[in-house]
């Protein structure tokens, strides 16, 4: 069921969270097109960059006078960056933005707009233009068809990193929320699996400048897990029953096979569905303390 709130009020203003780490190369022309979008709105805009322990020259070239500057001292991890912003920000509307420039800021605007009616909106990178590299796809293919199958909705974008949000709809869910990139997933899949109402709204996505920190391995397998951690602690029978199910079913295989070749496996198939009838009461005992 969908959690009904009200909308963000505008008029009052919205808070812009920038993670920045290492980005020297893009960090000026994205700062100058993200200040003449905002210097565009017809309410205030507070932007809040967050220097994550940058070790090249992106400390000299962020400007403490014209936004809301914060420092980590050491690398904390992109969600940590993000995190920091949100608990420094003054607004209910939210906004975050990568500062690599593969994100237009004036898809923003489009994005608020668009929150007056949801709790989330996510810029999917849809575009016939989306530069998303090609040994990336597979990976984000297989991962986001993943956590559509746990939530049971539909997601174009698992982890775009350009989002427009309630303050009020993410505190809830921030001590889930990981230092690492998979925050993003991390927020998609808690909100939606939450019964909030998360838009999609097609954007471009640009090549990036200088070196992207993603690591496909670590990075790719810390994504599964947060899939599979935040379903069960939100919503557990999305994982429990499945699990159950296909045990119950290999039982049966099991079962029918070892009959027709004359030798019952029964020892095999007293596992299995034993099994999967411990699997089964996990999810329900699960369910039980969640609720």
């Amino acid at each position: 069921m969908a959690v009904q709130s009200n909308p963000p009020s505008l008029e009052q203003g919205v808070s812009i969270v920038v993670p920045v780490y290492n980005e020297a190369e893009n960090i000026t022309p994205f700062l100058k097109e993200l200040c003449h979008t905002t210097k565009a709105l017809s309410y205030p805009a507070e932007i809040i960059l967050v220097d994550d322990g940058s070790t090249d020259a992106t400390s000299t070239l962020l400007p403490p006078a014209s936004v809301k500057l914060i420092r980590h001292e050491i690398n904390q991890g992109y969600g940590a960056a993000i995190k920091t912003g949100i608990h420094h920000s003054t607004h209910e509307a939210l906004v975050i933005i990568d500062a690599d420039g593969t994100y237009a800021a004036e898809d923003i605007p489009s994005l608020l707009k668009l929150l007056r009616q949801y709790e989330m909106v996510v810029g999917a990178r849809l575009g016939v233009e989306a530069q998303i590299p090609w040994v990336r796809r597979p990976v984000k293919w297989i991962i986001g068809h993943f956590a559509a199958w746990m939530v049971r909705r539909r997601i174009p974008d698992l982890n775009s990193g350009l989002r427009a949000f309630r303050k009020s709809q993410v505190l809830p869910f921030i001590r889930l929320l990981p230092d690492g990139f998979s925050l993003t997933t991390t927020l998609t899949v808690a909100l939606m699996t939450s019964g909030r109402r998360v838009f999609y709204h097609p954007i471009q996505y640009r090549k990036r400048g200088g070196k992207s920190k993603f690591r496909p391995i670590s990075d790719t397998w810390n994504m599964i897990l947060t899939i599979l951690r935040t379903v069960v602690l939100i919503r557990p029978l999305n994982v429990f029953l499945p699990l159950s199910l296909i045990l119950a079913l290999l039982a049966v295989a099991v079962l029918v096979i070892s009959k027709a070749m004359g030798h019952f496996m029964d020892a095999t198939f007293i596992v299995l569905m034993t099994t999967s009838i411990q699997m089964f009461v996990l999810g329900l005992i699960a369910d039980l303390i969640v609720r």
